[in-house]
This record gives structure tokens, C-alpha cells and sequence, in this order.
């Protein structure tokens, strides 16, 4: 294996620390430096980044390793698994990236044409709704992210965001999943937690739409003292058949999503509406939506178009954008 050089100002690591670590129960600082043809020190730094972001490593007299094992991500098993079913998506394995939307958005300014997709063992800047932050810890999560041509379509169609939804649940209850309900727009839960998000970015030329990325982080096993701000959950908490692969996962994931993304925008949202509504988190709680006002009322599902129906003291509105927060019952 050969590295590249790791500095105090870089937010990762050297390259294949985290791949040598996950194939060999404990290394020396001195066979890291040799395998990766790195200094010692920038080994040592590399493994302080990686405790840094939540690897629970192993660490005594020169010597270091996982505390606990892990099945490395393999691009070869991941196709050998769809059996040819997403033979025309170009896939691309990263040890590591700031963000997998982010890696495909540069590939896309590079002139890369999709279908593209890429799946990372570690993401330090995954990023979520609203310029929010998606930490996940290495190994404990899933990041995944494709690029997709839709300059046959008439229009961007923002319903994707939630046909997604329903299709990655339809995914992890298929293996064993369970619990789960998806809060308007983008949000998967676990028993009313957060389990996983979905980022869809849209790109135009021309005044027409030309690709999208869409964007998917699910929490798999997550130590349970993480600072987020807000309840989370995840497979583990869903009852996941924790024999499935995260290879055979990540296949599975492609898969349907190829299948999503080749029919849409026909027949469109309406293929999963029904679905979504049976596993609305919304659907006859009390619901805060913030966007360009702030609405109060009950959530009503959503309609064709993928928009929120709230009926609030003065009626029902629909709304288009904005942040919800399930409140309370008293």
C-alpha cells in the first residue's frame, strides 16, 4: 500500500490506515508506517484522528488496533450481489471522504457522466438538510450517494426526496427491519428517532434540469454517546438481521434505487404514495413547521404532489418547504 502524507490541518487521515487496521487484529506503529510508506509520527497522528472521530481503537506499547472487527466495504462483492442489476452505475469504494454528495458534485464539474455512485468506510463532513452536519462515526453508519441523469425528464421533481424514502424503508424492512415510519421531507425513524436522512440536489442547464445527487446517510450501530442534538436510533434498535452484510446492504440499497430512479418521473410519486402514508410520522400528531411562517396544526399525510397537509385553526394548508417538529401531546 502506498499513503499520502497526513498534516495537522487535513480533516482525515493516511490513506489505507483504516483498511490496514480492519484487516489485521493488531499492527505496530512501525509495520503501519512500513505498509503505508508514512513517517511514524503522521501513523500516530493518523490514529489520534481516528479515535477523534469514533474509532474505538486499541492502543499499548507501540502497538494498535480495531477493538472490534468490521466488514470492510468491497466494490466487487456489491456487484456480485445485484447479479448484473446495476451493471451500467459506475461504483466507486472511498476509505475515506469529506462528503459522498460532494465527491460525486466535483466528479460531475469534472464532466463525469452518471449514473455514478459512491459509498465511503468513513465520512467527515457528511452533509444534511439545511447545511447541517451528518456525523457518522467510522463504520458505525452508511454513507451513500448517486448521480443521476434526468434531462429526460419534463421537470426536477421534488417528490423524489420522498419516494426515496419509502424505497430505502421498503429496503431495511425487506431485512428484518422494524419500527420504522419517515417524517416529512427527508427524515427515516426508528421508534420516533432518527435513523437516517436523505439529501436530493438538483442541477440545471439551460433553465432545464440536467442531474440530481441524492444523498443517503443511515446510522447502523452508533455508540450511544455521540453529541447530537436530537433523539437517535439505529439498526440495531430496528431489530436488523445483524447477519446481512453492509456489503449485501449496500446492493440491496442500489438496487431499488436504480429501479426508483429508471421509472421516475413515470408513474412518478404516485407508485409510492400509499406507502408513504401508512408509515407517516406525521399523520395525526401535532406538528410545528417552520419554512417561510410558522405553522401549528395536525399533520393530514401528504398529497400528490408530496406536500404536507396541515390543518391548522383556519384550515388545511399545504406546504412545500420547511422544518417539522413532532410535538408533544400533553
Amino acid at each position: 500500500m502506498s499513503g499520502t502524507a497526513f498534516t495537522d490541518n487535513r480533516p482525515g487521515f493516511p490513506d489505507g490506515l483504516f483498511r490496514a487496521l480492519a484487516q489485521r487484529a493488531v499492527w505496530s506503529q512501525a509495520e503501519l508506517a512500513a505498509c503505508l510508506a508514512i513517517p511514524e509520527h503522521e501513523v500516530m497522528a493518523g490514529l489520534d484522528r481516528l479515535e477523534s472521530l469514533g474509532v474505538a481503537l486499541f492502543r499499548a506499547e507501540g502497538q494498535a488496533g480495531l477493538r472490534e472487527p468490521i466488514e470492510l466495504l468491497d466494490g466487487a462483492r456489491i456487484k456480485s450481489a445485484c447479479a448484473g442489476s446495476i451493471d451500467g452505475i459506475d461504483l466507486h469504494v472511498l476509505e475515506q471522504v469529506d462528503s459522498t454528495s460532494s465527491w460525486l458534485e466535483q466528479k460531475r464539474r469534472q464532466g463525469v457522466r452518471p449514473p455514478l455512485a459512491c459509498v465511503a468506510e468513513v465520512q467527515w463532513a457528511g452533509r444534511g438538510r439545511r447545511g447541517r452536519q451528518w456525523l457518522m462515526p467510522p463504520g458505525a453508519g452508511l454513507a451513500l450517494s448517486v448521480l443521476w441523469d434526468i434531462r429526460h425528464w419534463p421537470a426536477p421533481d421534488p417528490t423524489i426526496t420522498l419516494a426515496t424514502g419509502v424505497v430505502v424503508l421498503g429496503v431495511l424492512e425487506s431485512l428484518g427491519a422494524r419500527g420504522l415510519s419517515l417524517k416529512w421531507p427527508n427524515d427515516i425513524l426508528v421508534h420516533g428517532r432518527k435513523l437516517g436522512g436523505i439529501l436530493v440536489e438538483g442541477y440545471t442547464h439551460g433553465g432545464v434540469g440536467s442531474g440530481l445527487i441524492l444523498g443517503l446517510g443511515l446510522n447502523l450501530r452508533l455508540p450511544k454517546d455521540l453529541p447530537i442534538d436530537q433523539p437517535y436510533g439505529d439498526l440495531q434498535d430496528a431489530g436488523f438481521d445483524t447477519t446481512v452484510s453492509r456489503n449485501i446492504l449496500v446492493a440491496r440499497l442500489l438496487e431499488a434505487l436504480n429501479h426508483m430512479l429508471v421509472t421516475y418521473p413515470e408513474p412518478g410519486f404516485s407508485s409510492y404514495h400509499d406507502h408513504w402514508q401508512t408509515h407517516d410520522a406525521c399523520a395525526g400528531r401535532s406538528v410545528m413547521v417552520r419554512g417561510g411562517r410558522t405553522l401549528e396544526g395536525v399533520g393530514c399525510g401528504v398529497d400528490a404532489g408530496g406536500r404536507l397537509q396541515v390543518l391548522t385553526a383556519e384550515g388545511m394548508e399545504l406546504v412545500e418547504a420547511g422544518e417539522v417538529t413532532l410535538r408533544v401531546s400533553p
